[in-house]
């Protein structure tokens, strides 16, 4: 779409995150060779190769108090946007602060779990990320993509077999059956 190439424009990219196994299932941007590397600079080289006039910089920098001292009143002043792809309520939350703080638009997408979200927030326009109810509780949950089909932790074994065993057969097949025997006669 040609943003951020022009002779001011400029995307920067940040992720403390390494690369994993599981991630090839669920990533578009990397493949088998990428992993271990980080994520910020595989997918900032890979976008590059899609538009070689992207100015793109790649940080390997969590956002959060305490990566204030690098992310400060110059960085934040020098946006004109945030866009979000975070996997925690934390981080969104702190963005989102900041976003308010120094007037900036912030895109908002990412997963929770099985759960994604996608919105836009304005700053005294709309409502902000913090303003809504997302929690954390379920962030101790094991990835399903991981879980499915890259388990590597005894932990992954167990759930999964948790999953496939007790829900599927314990829980799943006796619903369906009293959902079945309570509208029979319709179905008859």
């Amino acid at each position: 779409m040609g943003a951020c190439s022009g002779p001011n424009g400029k995307l920067i990219v940040t992720d403390m995150d390494r690369i994993e196994v599981s991630n090839l299932s669920r990533q578009f941007l990397f493949r088998q060779p990428d992993v271990g590397n980080p994520k910020s600079t595989s997918a900032a080289r890979v976008v590059k190769g899609w538009n070689p006039d992207l100015k793109i910089e790649a940080l390997e920098k969590g956002v959060g108090v305490t990566s204030e001292d690098f992310f400060d009143d110059e960085f934040w002043n020098s946006l004109d946007l945030c866009w979000n792809a975070l996997d925690n309520v934390i981080a969104r939350r702190y963005t989102d602060k900041c976003c308010l703080w120094y007037g900036l638009p912030l895109l908002e997408s990412g997963t929770l779990g099985t759960k994604c979200n996608s919105d836009v927030f304005l700053p005294h326009l709309t409502k902000s990320y913090n303003d809504g109810i997302e929690t954390d509780t379920n962030e101790a949950q094991i990835a399903m993509c991981t879980l499915r089909s890259f388990p590597f932790l005894p932990l992954h074994c167990i759930e999964f077999a948790k999953q496939a065993y007790f829900s599927d057969y314990m829980e799943f097949a006796p619903q369906q059956y009293e959902s079945f025997r309570k509208d029979s006669v319709s179905v008859a």
